[in-house]
């Protein structure tokens, strides 16, 4: 059975609530690298997922192309990632972390994981598990949502 317009709606402002509050949060956050914004952390996330081309990458931060490659610029300057040609096509390159970055990115990631954590402190295992999961399937169906709007304008 799906859920009404009434309950969208209301979940829609709940999450729009939650992603202005975590922005907020990750304004403050300490950094754990003085020349890198934590803007930048999905990048470094989804470069460790696999390593792939710029391409590749902004299809899977959800962020223009021009956008990545000019951050991926940047992280090379600052040693955390590097380029190499691509095994399929060597006129173009993939983007992998370099062991700077990898240390970076279990940083970042302990870092908030620790303070996740804190945050659900009264929480149980159960609840977070089951918040997990729901986070799971609602980017499932984001994404879903996603390539059925490029499906479109494509056509």
């Amino acid at each position: 059975m799906a859920i009404d317009a009434e309950q969208g709606g209301k979940l829609a402002v709940d999450l729009s609530r939650v992603v202005k509050m975590l922005r907020a949060l990750n304004m403050s956050a300490p950094r754990l690298h003085e020349s890198l914004e934590p803007s930048t952390h999905p990048l470094l996330f989804a470069i460790h997922d696999e390593p792939a081309r710029v391409t590749a990458l902004a299809d899977r931060v959800h962020t223009d192309i021009s956008v990545v490659s000019r951050q991926v610029r940047h992280l090379e300057t600052l040693g955390l990632v590097a380029k190499a040609p691509d095994p399929d096509d060597g006129r173009a390159s993939v983007v992998a972390l370099t062991s700077e970055g990898t240390d970076l990115v279990t940083r970042v990631f302990a870092g908030r994981g620790q303070w996740m954590a804190g945050v659900l402190a009264d929480w149980t295992p159960e609840q977070a598990a089951s918040l997990d999961e729901g986070l799971t399937r609602l980017a499932e169906s984001l994404r879903a949502e996603i390539d059925a709007l490029t499906s479109a304008k494509e056509n």
